[in-house]
């Protein structure tokens, strides 16, 4: 354990320092300088779960403190959420890094359109993706602990339901607004609600969960991916679904925009 805490710092500074000489290369992933890709997505996270490990290792071995679980677990969080700032400040500088070597590299890049690269395309899938994922984990988490719920009857099973068919046609409604029309954005989206749709049929024929709230989490889950689907299905195949769109999209309480999209006449 020892070793391995004094070689990962070790190694990181190493493989950091010979990226470096890279940096001038013009390399790019995702559109992001490869040497920053490099410092923000692999070095930086082994960095902080290192730290993490390595203060951990500190408290529970090396100093003679008898703390808690809930001590543990306090230190662990107010360490975090420092590191989480600096995480952010690695991120941000990676991408301005990106933009200036662009710069160097060609004068007449066009760095507004690299930066809505990211905005509206790049982010928002990560976003996207990343909320289903940790959605889908609660919902599988759930099948595997059920709730310690016991309920004579079920109305509020199913009002529970109604609201998770609310927030599937709300999830795609965001989807939908956030759409950049870049790099088939939508597409991609309604191949991720049906993947996510598609886990949790798997997760019901394999552990059959009970339908009650002992497994609502999965239920809600479930519901909020169904209706998402079906309203990717069905919606930008009708053209008032496409007013609706254009309605939301251009509305300004100060333009009174009708819900053609167009301006309304005084």
């Amino acid at each position: 354990m020892k070793t391995l805490l004094f070689l990962i710092p070790l190694f990181t500074t190493f493989i950091g320092l010979f990226l470096y000489r890279l940096q001038s290369k013009n390399l790019e992933i995702f559109k992001l300088d490869l040497v920053q890709f490099v410092y923000m997505f692999i070095l930086t996270p082994v960095l902080f779960i290192w730290t993490k490990s390595f203060l951990f290792y500190i408290l529970r071995s090396e100093i003679d403190l008898k703390l808690s679980l809930t001590d543990l677990f306090i230190i662990d969080t107010t360490y975090s959420v420092f590191a989480f700032m600096l995480v952010v400040a690695v991120a941000i500088h990676s991408l301005t890094k990106t933009f200036r070597l662009k710069r160097d590299f060609d004068p007449k890049f066009d760095i507004f359109h690299l930066s809505e690269y990211f905005h509206l395309w790049w982010t928002h899938i990560v976003m996207s993706a990343g909320a289903m994922l940790v959605a889908t984990f609660f919902s599988v988490m759930n099948v595997i602990v059920p709730f310690k719920i016991v309920l004579l009857n079920k109305p509020q099973f199913y009002v529970l339901l109604i609201f998770a068919m609310i927030m599937g046609g709300l999830l795609f409604l965001i989807l939908w607004m956030t759409d950049a029309k870049q790099a088939n954005f939508m597409r991609i989206m309604k191949l991720l609600l049906a993947f996510f749709l598609v886990v949790h049929i798997v997760i019901y024929f394999i552990a059959d969960p009970a339908f009650n709230m002992s497994t609502g989490a999965y239920w809600f889950m479930f519901m909020m991916f169904f209706v998402a689907v079906l309203c990717g299905s069905w919606f930008e195949k009708h053209e008032k679904t496409n007013r609706l769109k254009n309605f939301l999209v251009h509305f300004n309480w100060g333009n009174n925009i009708d819900l053609f999209g167009n301006k309304k006449r005084n």
